[in-house]
């Protein structure tokens, strides 16, 4: 299975007053054509989604506007929170996502979420 796994997004993050969502737009915009390029069986956001646990709205809808993308090209996301992020707003509408491809690991549970996706070669679980 081909995987694009990625982590540490921080969308919205500001340094100095200075917004980083136009270069986050841009290094997102440059993972879509890698998962693209590569026929991506999936896509990993490993935490911190996030730069905080309440994002600006232009983070949300950087976020949203990406997710869109993959998921219109029919590469499955998964995404479980960081420590930057709110579990429970990013977790919001798991149940309904999923039908959709987009797989939101929030709030911590027990058992842990389980996700199998398959390709040619057979079923493969993500935790």
């Amino acid at each position: 299975m081909k995987l694009i796994h990625t982590g540490d997004l921080h969308i919205g993050k500001s340094m100095n007053d200075f917004s980083q969502l136009p270069g986050q737009r841009y290094i997102l915009d440059q993972l879509l054509e890698a998962a693209r390029e590569e026929k991506a069986d999936a896509f990993l956001i490993a935490g911190d989604v996030y730069d905080r646990a309440v994002p600006p709205a232009e983070a949300v809808k950087l976020l949203d506007e990406f997710l869109t993308q993959l998921l219109a090209e029919g590469i499955p996301v998964l995404v479980i929170a960081g420590n930057h992020d709110s579990p429970e707003r990013l977790g919001f509408g798991e149940a309904i996502l999923e039908k959709q491809g987009l797989y939101i690991a929030g709030a911590s549970r027990s058992p842990l979420k389980q996700v199998t996706l398959t390709d040619e070669y057979g079923p493969v679980n993500f935790y």
